[in-house]
C-alpha cells in the first residue's frame, strides 16, 4: 500500500499518541493488578484470622460458635466476637494457631500482631484488622501488620511487569523505526517533487523557444510548411510541453495551490470540443470515435480548460493504447444529481493487478512501458482533477479486451 506523503504527519502523530495511550493503559492495568493482588492477600489474611478466632480454644471467643466477615469503609472487620484478653497476641498457642492458619492460606510472610482500640491505619504500613466489642462495649481491633507485604506483591507481579515493559519497549522501538522510515520517505518524496518541479520549469522555457523558432522558420520559408521533419519537431515539442504542464499542474494540486476557474459548462460541447481537438490523431490512426446520446441540456460546473484536458487524455489513451483499428464510444448515464460519463475502447486493456496503480504518478502498465510514449502522468492528472471537481473515476478493464473509464461528476440545473 502506497502512503501519500501528505498523510505522513498524521501517521506520525497517530502512532505517537498510540504509544502514549498504550503506556497509560499498561500503567492503569498494572495498578489494577496490584490492587487485585492486595485484595486477594487481605482476603487470605482475614480468612486466616477468622479461622484462628473460630478454632482457638474451640471457638470460645466466637458468639454462638460463628464468625461473620463484614467489609466497612475499606477495612475488613469480624463481628460476633466475644471479649478477647489483652495479652492474647503474646500467647504462644494463639500465635501457633494463627501461623498454622496463615500457612493454610499460603501466607508465609513475617508479621506483627497487636490488639488496640485505635482504628487508624498508617498509609505506609500494610495491615489487616478485625474488630470486635470489648468488655467495655466499645470497638476494639485485632491488627496484623506485614512489613514485607509490598515486596511480596511486587515479587508476584515481577514476570507480568517485566513482560509488559518488554512489550511496550518493543512496540515503541518498532514505531520509532517506522516513524523514522516515514520521515525519510517524506524527505525523499519532497526532494523528488522539488526535482521534478525544477526540471519541468527548466524544460518549459527551451521547449517554448523551440516551438516559436519552428513557427517563425515556417513563416519565413513557406516551402517548409508541409515538411515532414518540421511536423515531427512540432508534434514532439507539443508532446513534451504537455507533459511539462502536467507535472506543474500536479505539483500545484498536491501543494494545495491550485484554484479552479469554474463556470457552467455543457457536457456535450465539452466532449465534442475534446474530440475535435484530437482530429489529427483520429485521422492518423483511422480511429472511430462515437458520441452516443449525450443531451445538450446536461450541464456541469467546472474548469473548462482542465475538464477538456481530462477528456482529451482519456480519449487519446483509448486511441493510443490499441493494437487494432481504434473504436471509442463515449456515452453517459444520469443519476439523481450526477452524470456518469463512460469512455469505452477496444484497446489492449489493463492487467487485473495494475488497475489501481495506473492513477499514480510515473506509473505505467508494464506491457506498455516501451511500446507507447508517455511518462505516466496523464491518468494521475485526470484523477486529481476529477477529485478537485468533487467527482470520482474508476476503470473496468480486461487484458486484450479493452477498457471502460467511468467519470462521475455532479450536475447543475
Amino acid at each position: 500500500m502506497k502512503i501519500q506523503h501528505k498523510n505522513i504527519p498524521y501517521i506520525l502523530i497517530a502512532s505517537t499518541l498510540g504509544v502514549i495511550a498504550l503506556v497509560i493503559i499498561q500503567i492503569i492495568w498494572m495498578r489494577h493488578s496490584w490492587q487485585l493482588s492486595e485484595e486477594i492477600f487481605n482476603q487470605r489474611v482475614t480468612s486466616a484470622l477468622c479461622s484462628t478466632i473460630k478454632s482457638y480454644k474451640d471457638g470460645a471467643y466466637c458468639n454462638e460458635g460463628k464468625c461473620a466477615v463484614v467489609d466497612m469503609s475499606g477495612e475488613t472487620l469480624i463481628s460476633n466476637i466475644s471479649e478477647l484478653p489483652q495479652d492474647i497476641v503474646n500467647t504462644k498457642d494463639f500465635r501457633e494457631t494463627l501461623d498454622r492458619n496463615l500457612a493454610n492460606y499460603q501466607v508465609f510472610l513475617p508479621y506483627q500482631i497487636s490488639l488496640s482500640t485505635n482504628s487508624f491505619c498508617a498509609s505506609d504500613v500494610f495491615q489487616t484488622a478485625i474488630s470486635f466489642k470489648n468488655h467495655h462495649g466499645s470497638e476494639a481491633y485485632l491488627r496484623v501488620t506485614f512489613p514485607t507485604k509490598e515486596r511480596y506483591i511486587l515479587g508476584g507481579m515481577t514476570f507480568m511487569v517485566l513482560t509488559t515493559c518488554l512489550i511496550v519497549v518493543f512496540i515503541t522501538v518498532i514505531l520509532l523505526m517506522v516513524n523514522w522510515s516515514l520521515m525519510k520517505q517524506k524527505l525523499l518524496l519532497q526532494t523528488n517533487v522539488d526535482f521534478f518541479n525544477n526540471m519541468a520549469h527548466e524544460f518549459k522555457t527551451p521547449l517554448s523557444s523551440i516551438g516559436l523558432a519552428v513557427n517563425r522558420l515556417v513563416k519565413k520559408n513557406e516551402e517548409l510548411e508541409n515538411n515532414p521533419f518540421i511536423e515531427v519537431i512540432k508534434r514532439e515539442n507539443t508532446q513534451l510541453l504537455q507533459e511539462v504542464e502536467r507535472v506543474l499542474h500536479l505539483a500545484k494540486i498536491e501543494n494545495g495551490e491550485y484554484l479552479l476557474e469554474k463556470e457552467k459548462l455543457s457536457l456535450k460541447e465539452l466532449i465534442t470540443n475534446s474530440v475535435d481537438s484530437l482530429s489529427m490523431l483520429i485521422a492518423e490512426k483511422n480511429a472511430q470515435v462515437k458520441i452516443v446520446d449525450i443531451q445538450q441540456s446536461i450541464a456541469i460546473l467546472g474548469d473548462k480548460q482542465h475538464l477538456q484536458n481530462v477528456m482529451r487524455n482519456l480519449i487519446e489513451n483509448a486511441i493510443k493504447y490499441n493494437d487494432n483499428i481504434p473504436v471509442v464510444q463515449i456515452s453517459n448515464k444520469l443519476l439523481a444529481q450526477e452524470v456518469v460519463i463512460a469512455i469505452e475502447d477496444n484497446g489492449i486493456g489493463i492487467p487485473v493487478g495494475q488497475k489501481e496503480m495506473i492513477f499514480e504518478k510515473f506509473q505505467r502498465v508494464h506491457q506498455t512501458t516501451h511500446a507507447f510514449k508517455g511518462f505516466g502522468l496523464g491518468l494521475a492528472y485526470v484523477k486529481n482533477m476529477i477529485e478537485l471537481h468533487q467527482g470520482q473515476i474508476q476503470v473496468k478493464s480486461e487484458e486484450k479486451k479493452g477498457s471502460c473509464f467511468e467519470i462521475k461528476l455532479p450536475i447543475i440545473d
